[in-house]
């Protein structure tokens, strides 16, 4: 009776609170409330009549304490359950209290009952029949799996989390043991001591919840944005060992499963020892993956865990997905260095990577080259077919240029129709070679503009060093210009040469 009291107030307590996972606990509460008050009844009565209808009145809720448990554990711990399976998981229970009440008619749940006494006063002697086996094997399923999810939590938890759910794992402990001992008809004076052991689960429950902030919304907010949030987490305990991570943690490493629980870090991530490194010595990170052919970037941050001001208990280390931000950062320099037309470097990026060149060519004492090309007669092609037309035509030249050259030359735009081409180790005689590829296939382009076909020629300067030594890109462009110049004076469509 006592037992029945303590949980009916602890239900009333429960239900109150603002917590949907509460209220399953309170429905657990009030179906002990049920089953203690009509197991005293049974027990206080002597009567055989009375006693076997108190013994009715406990199954309104003896059946739906493993449904109720189950339900509540897997919601507490994050395990979402749809209504369709929460409806299967009442249904034995359902079926039974119906079993029971219609016992005397199909002697499914009893064969017999039969009033009897242990020495001290009477009990019932109950002959199980074939649903009893039923519902007794549906009870043990729930055990396994409320103290399985239980124990699964537990280890993966650190600080107080992890004291929390030790005190839970005992409490799921206590009705298991009181069932396997009624199971046997072992039970200490032939009764059933289960309304003390899931009363005592309850005690501990109240325990964790009063002090540990059980069923707080505050664990359940951390835990939702866990499982929910895009950026990759992982934890690791003092060992460095992976204890947790969430899904998202899983779609930025499809390794990672549960036989990863355990493992070093080390162990999980070998192929990347870089990464690793940067989240042991708690660095910045920048992480690169390739999924579905498609490049993610990933900033890795590492924080210590600690349980006091100087003790850690482990690390939590985030994946914040920046591809994005990466691709819009590239797309910009894109933006920055490409003439928008042609898209050719334009003058300032010609200029930074030419030098970058030159320096590398006056430091190992290579050869460099460097060409200036101009459309010949081009402001007749705008007065002629438009401006639209001369668009289509630097648009072809630029193609014409970028094709006839290495992939290591770097291609600009320098002016209105110029374009010029730096040669990183390449001598003057091979320069000439390239212009002269470049002046054949600009002479023999045919031109399409609105049904209309435009030929067009070029002149090209060229200037080159033997091996760089003082010489810069002006001195470059300067000396190619001049040749350019002459080029033109010659009768245009054709080249030439400064340097040696």
């Amino acid at each position: 009776m006592a037992s029945a009291m303590f949980t009916f107030f602890v239900f009333i307590y429960m239900f109150k609170q603002n917590n949907y996972i509460t209220k399953y606990f309170a429905f657990f509460c009030l179906s002990i409330t049920i089953y203690s008050f009509g197991y005293s009844m049974e027990l206080y009565g002597n009567r055989f009549d009375k006693m076997l209808f108190w013994n009715y009145i406990q199954y309104l809720g003896l059946p739906f304490l493993p449904a109720l448990w189950l339900i509540f554990s897997l919601e507490y711990n994050n395990k979402r359950t749809k209504t369709a399976i929460k409806a299967g998981i009442f249904l034995i229970p359902i079926l039974t209290l119906f079993f029971r009440y219609t016992s005397n008619l199909n002697h499914l749940f009893y064969v017999s009952v039969q009033k009897t006494t242990n020495l001290f006063f009477p009990v019932l002697y109950i002959v199980k029949g074939p649903w009893y086996w039923v519902h007794a094997i549906y009870t043990t399923s729930c055990f396994i799996v409320v103290n399985y999810v239980y124990f699964f939590t537990y280890r993966k938890s650190t600080g107080s989390i992890r004291r929390q759910c030790l005190l839970l794992l005992i409490a799921s402990l206590f009705p298991w043991i009181s069932y396997l001992l009624d199971l046997l008809n072992i039970s200490p004076l032939n009764i059933d001591w289960g309304a003390f052991a899931v009363t005592s689960s309850v005690a501990i429950f109240l325990v964790a919840y009063l002090r540990y902030q059980f069923l707080n919304i505050k664990p359940l907010a951390r835990d939702k944005v866990f499982e929910s949030t895009n950026d990759g987490i992982i934890v690791l305990d003092a060992n460095n060992n992976v204890i947790d991570f969430n899904p998202s943690a899983e779609v930025i490493f499809p390794g990672l499963d549960e036989n990863c629980i355990g493992k070093n870090i080390r162990m999980v991530f070998e192929t990347n020892e870089r990464l690793v490194d940067s989240i042991l010595n708690c660095v910045e990170f920048q992480y690169e993956s390739l999924s579905d052919y498609k490049k993610n970037y990933y900033r890795v941050q590492t924080v210590k865990i600690l349980e006091s001001r100087d003790r850690g208990v482990g690390f939590l280390i985030t994946f914040n997905d920046i591809t994005k931000y990466m691709n819009m950062m590239e797309e910009l320099n894109h933006l920055a260095s490409r003439d928008a037309l042609t898209g050719v470097y334009n003058r300032r990026y010609f200029a930074e990577l030419s030098s970058l060149e030159l320096s590398k060519s006056r430091r190992y004492n290579m050869p460099a080259s460097l060409i200036i090309l101009d459309l010949d007669f081009f402001k007749q092609i705008n007065d002629n077919y438009g401006h639209q037309a001369g668009d289509t035509v630097l648009k072809e030249i630029a193609d014409i240029c970028r094709k006839s050259i290495r992939s290591i030359d770097i291609l600009g735009r320098y002016g209105g129709e110029e374009f010029v081409i730096f040669l990183p180790n390449t001598k003057l005689e091979d320069c000439r070679m390239v212009s002269n590829r470049i002046l054949n296939n600009i002479a023999s382009a045919v031109i399409c503009y609105e049904g209309k076909s435009i030929k067009v020629t070029a002149s090209i300067g060229t200037s080159g060093v033997e091996f760089v030594s003082d010489e810069n890109l002006d001195h470059f462009l300067k000396t190619a210009d001049q040749a350019l110049y002459q080029a033109k004076l010659d009768g245009r469509n054709c080249l030439r040469s400064s340097g040696g």
